[in-house]
This record gives C-alpha cells, structure tokens and sequence, in this order.
C-alpha cells in the first residue's frame, strides 16, 4: 500500500496504561507494535497522583488476577529499578469474615485489628466500633513514575495520533484505523482507550455497556506529627462517620487521596444540572467525612482532580475483555492496578491465543446488573 495506506502487524489504540502495557509486553515478544494516542501518554483516565493496588474484591476471581497482577508489578520493579507501589498496605472498614473469603482462598496475607485500636493500623484514623480488615501487601501506586517507566519502553512504538474508528474492510482482510494523516491496515487491533473504547469497538460489532461519569478525589495534608504514622490505602464501607469512601496516600507527598464511594457519588454529565455545584457538595461531604474520621489530616482541600470514571452494569470493580476477529477491546473500572497482568493477556490475544477462563467468567459477570 502507498500513500494514505499503510499496514501494521499489531496496532495498539490508547497510550494510557493497559495500552502501553500491552506495547510492552509485545515488544517483549520480539512483535513490533504501534500504539496510538492523539494526548501525551498517561494523560486521560490514567492521569492523576496515585491509585490503590489492594487485593480483596468480591469476586474470588478478580483477587486471583490481583495477586498475580502484584507479581508482575514486582518484576516491573526489578526490571526498572523504581518503586512503582510503595508499602503501605491497605485498611478496610466494613468487613466481615465473609468479605475476606478471597484473601483467604487465595492465601493473599491478611489480618484483623480492633477498631478501638485504629491509629495502630492507620495513624490519621480516629477509633471505630468495628473491626479493620489489613491487607499488608497492598500499597499506592506510583502513577506517574509508571507511566513514565512503561514510555521509556515503548517510546519508539508510540504515534501521536488520534483514531478516528476501527471498521472491518470489505475484502475481509485484517482490521482497519482511520486516523488522523492514515488509513492502517493491521492484523490484530487492541483497544485499550478508556472512555472511547465502546464507541471504536462498535465499529466491528462489539457492544460494551459502559456508563461514564464525573467524579471528584481532593486530597489533604497528613498533620506532621502522623507523617511517620502508618498511611495505608483506605476503604471505608462501614459509614460509621456517615460517609462510604476509599483514600490513598501520594508517594511520600504527605498528601493523602479521599474518594466518596456509593450509588450516586459520580456526576451524570449529560443530566443537564450545573456539573461544578454538584463537584462543590461531594468536595464538602469529604471535608464534613474527614474532620470526623480522620483527625490527622487537615480537613481543608490542598488539591483536587476530577476524572471521567467508566463502570460497566456489574460494579465498580467490573471489568471486561471481549474478542471479534482480529480485534480485543478491555474497558471497566479500577484497571490500573490489573496493568501488568492485563497488558499480558491482551498480548496474548493479539498472538492469538484464548483468554483465560477466569477472564471470560469476569467479563460475563461485568456485564450483569448489580
């Protein structure tokens, strides 16, 4: 082909972190790959501060990819000598013994702490009736420096171009991108671009029902005598302050994430109400939750990032693969801490190989209403 035309073995669209993990993990593979992203990499839903990699989720299934996510992440670590998630830990609040089932099937190391003795766990904590799930070999992850490691691998497999649709040519042949200076014809595509990917999906026959919304994660100062106090990831199910909610801390920042959790925490953006009053009220809802529950921080906002949050109908934790000829498209919710595993497993696909049947099963139960 000449021109406009041009062919690819393997295309990548999306330079977040599951696209660029799977660039990597073919580039490992001796393929040559090309990922497309029209924004600087890392800048969309993988954009931000930190996230949380924890292990205890509600499907058994889903704490088994975790651990072996953790894994890889390890072997990233090694690989590029940073640390990509530090030692924290997570704490949960809300839990009971059936709750920790997965841990438990999977040997994933945890413990429990009375809530009486709370700021042993989580220093900025105040005490709580209930007892604190411990998941030790949780952590924050370092976002910026894993997108800063993952572009040092992939840098001379990243063009800087939006894709415009994904389409099935009329011969049959491969799969084809429109972008913005070509048309790609490719043997395999990945689509890995976070809000876009339902709608380049489509395009060859791929139906995901996604919901997108705004949603708000301020962050506070940790007070400076509970810097060296443990600061754990958080997840607060329980609403013992009158809040469900989830935090992180930033790296070694002295910062420390607050997210509300919940039905009806993220902003509708298309429900036609002034989209900055409701941001405004989830902003002081955390504050009001903060002053309460967590005392070592300073109840006033240092910061703030608003993110597009993408859920499929099973849940916050849902995620999905799904497969058409020549295509494997992934989308869902809190996938950055699956980085690793998934951008194996999309490699994988791209090679032609079956997703795992844990996969299959996880994306079925992704698609069912809660």
């Amino acid at each position: 082909m000449k021109g406009y035309r041009k062919k690819l073995d393997i295309a990548v669209i999306g330079a977040g972190v599951l696209g660029l993990a799977a660039t990597e993990a073919l580039a490992r593979r001796g393929v040559y790959a090309m990922c497309f992203d029209g924004r600087t990499p890392g800048q969309g839903q993988s954009g931000g501060r930190t996230r949380t990699f924890r292990h205890r989720h509600d499907d058994p299934d889903v704490v088994r990819m975790a651990a072996d996510s953790l894994a890889l992440w390890r072997a990233w670590e090694q690989r590029s000598g940073r640390t990509l998630i530090g030692g924290e830990g997570a704490v949960y609040s809300g839990m009971t013994e059936a709750d920790a089932a997965g841990l438990l099937t999977h040997g994933v190391p945890h413990e429990w702490v009375d809530g009486d003795k709370a700021a042993t766990a989580f220093g900025p904590l105040a005490p709580l009736s209930a007892p604190l799930l411990v998941d030790p070999t949780a952590g924050a992850i370092r976002t910026r420096t894993t997108i800063e490691v993952l572009r040092a691998w992939t840098s001379d497999r990243i063009a800087n171009q939006d894709v415009h649709g994904v389409t099935v040519p009329e011969d049959g042949d491969g799969v084809e991108l429109h972008t913005e200076d070509a048309i790609y014809r490719a043997r395999h595509v990945l689509i890995c671009a976070g809000t876009e990917t339902p709608r380049l999906a489509a395009g060859v026959g791929i139906d995901i029902p996604l919901d997108q919304a705004l949603h708000t994660r301020p962050h506070y100062r940790v007070r400076d005598r509970f810097l060296d106090s443990p600061l754990p990831c958080w997840v607060d199910r329980a609403g013992e302050f009158g809040e469900t909610v989830y935090g992180s801390p930033i790296g070694t920042s002295g910062d420390f994430v607050v997210g509300l959790i919940g039905q009806g925490v993220d902003v509708d953006m298309n429900d036609g109400l002034p989209v900055g009053t409701e941001m405004e009220a989830h902003v002081r809802r955390l504050s009001t939750y903060v002053e309460k529950a967590l005392p070592g921080l300073v109840p006033e906002p240092v910061g703030l990032r608003v993110c597009v949050m993408t859920k499929l109908p099973g849940g916050s934790d849902s995620l999905g693969v799904w497969t058409a000829p020549g295509v494997t498209a992934v989308t869902g919710h809190n996938l950055f801490k699956m980085a690793p595993l998934l951008g194996e497993l999309l490699a994988d696909s791209a090679l032609g190989k079956g997703l795992p049947a844990e996969v299959r099963r996880v994306t079925e139960a992704g698609m069912a209403s809660v």
